[in-house]
């Protein structure tokens, strides 16, 4: 598996902690003219700082930001979760964004801007199950990284024979059920 999702680092934690199961995307400026689309089910989640911005996130993680672990090195990117893909709803509703509050890190106001921006008044919510490599894979940055875009091909991937469920079955089925009693 070498494709990989570029994310915030503080995003990153959050779903490697299982506090997030969810991640959100309207699309980077270099999606292509179709915009975000899943281009894979199973990914590797790369952490960035690109754009990432304390005032936009919820107190809690805001309060995690000095952390060591959401240092980018600029010489080596982290890699440590690995994700599935087990469905991806369209939000559509505004409504629907203070629905879910508490099951992700972001301010109302960052997804309804990222919503609400573009001809197409829609968010991807991308519903995923992470998995944890037993201590983080150190790879080389890459020049073909950088950008304002969602996925990336890493040129010198970790093995995945070592990954372990974040969430077991039963903490992962409530937190997909409570989502999806919650955009309903």
């Amino acid at each position: 598996m070498d494709a990989a999702f570029k994310e915030w680092a503080v995003v990153v934690e959050a779903i490697g902690r299982g506090d997030q199961i969810v991640i959100m995307r309207k699309g980077g400026i270099d999606e292509g003219e179709h915009g975000f689309e899943i281009k894979h089910r199973k990914f590797w989640l790369f952490p960035t700082q690109f754009h990432q911005q304390r005032d936009m996130v919820v107190a809690d993680a805001a309060k995690a930001w000095p952390a060591k672990s959401l240092k980018v090195d600029q010489d080596k990117a982290s890699i440590q979760y690995a994700c599935e893909v087990v469905t991806h709803i369209e939000l559509n509703g505004i409504e629907q964004i203070a629905r879910l509050r508490g099951q992700h890190i972001w301010k109302d106001e960052v997804l309804i801007k990222r919503m609400t921006s573009g001809d197409r008044n829609c968010l991807h919510a991308l519903l995923v199950r992470t998995f944890a490599l037993p201590k983080p894979s150190n790879i080389p940055m890459h020049d073909s990284y950088a950008g304002c875009k969602s996925w990336i091909q890493l040129q010198s991937a970790p093995k995945i024979d070592l990954l372990q469920p974040v969430l077991d079955d039963e903490a992962f089925k409530l937190k997909i059920h409570a989502f999806e009693k919650s955009i309903q």
